[in-house]
């Protein structure tokens, strides 16, 4: 099939290839994503989203070694597994667009990390809790705007994960509240 639409390209132009690719799409063919589909905004966002997939995952061990209160360290915990699952969905999605993700953090992310890791333990929990706070505000924000995507991909990702996130979120909160 690939030797056939790429012959009706060459003779056809780009506008074929369009149209072909669109009607696979439409009639549901697995595995096949239109290149153009995807914007600057939504390469953006998926290389910005495993960023924060992979720090979570870095603040969650952190927890899990510094917390004194048990609830944080269960959170530690939780963020290590969940934004591991999310991880896991990023890249299935990033794959089938056809964009590789980083496996390393950037210097500012580990910068954040390298900040909790030599917190006083005395004051670890606290400075933790208002760090996840404010992180998931952010995240919040940044998968609210791409659930807009007009890429359906990238749309149902967000709008997916916006339920995890506004659940974490509570949890968060509530743990917050417990241990003022």
């Amino acid at each position: 099939m690939k030797h056939s639409i790429a012959r009706i390209a060459h003779h056809r132009g780009k506008g074929a290839l369009r149209a072909i690719i669109g009607l696979l799409v439409a009639a549901g063919v697995s595995g096949v994503t239109p290149a153009y589909s995807q914007s600057s905004s939504d390469r953006a966002f998926l290389e910005w989203a495993i960023q924060i997939e992979i720090q979570q995952q870095g603040m969650g061990r952190i927890a899990q070694r510094r917390a004194k209160i048990p609830g944080v360290r269960e959170l530690g915990t939780y963020l290590l597994e969940r934004h591991s699952e999310a991880e896991s969905r990023l890249r299935q999605v990033a794959g089938r667009l056809g964009v590789a993700l980083s496996n390393t953090l950037s210097a500012t992310h580990l910068r954040v990390q390298r900040r909790f890791t030599s917190i006083p333990s005395a004051n670890f929990d606290a400075g933790f809790i208002r760090h996840e706070i404010g992180d998931y505000r952010y995240f919040i924000a940044h998968f609210e705007a791409a659930a807009a995507s007009r890429n359906a991909s990238i749309r149902q990702y967000a709008t997916n994960e916006l339920v995890s996130l506004k659940q974490d979120q509570t949890r968060i909160l509530t743990l917050a509240h417990q241990a003022s």
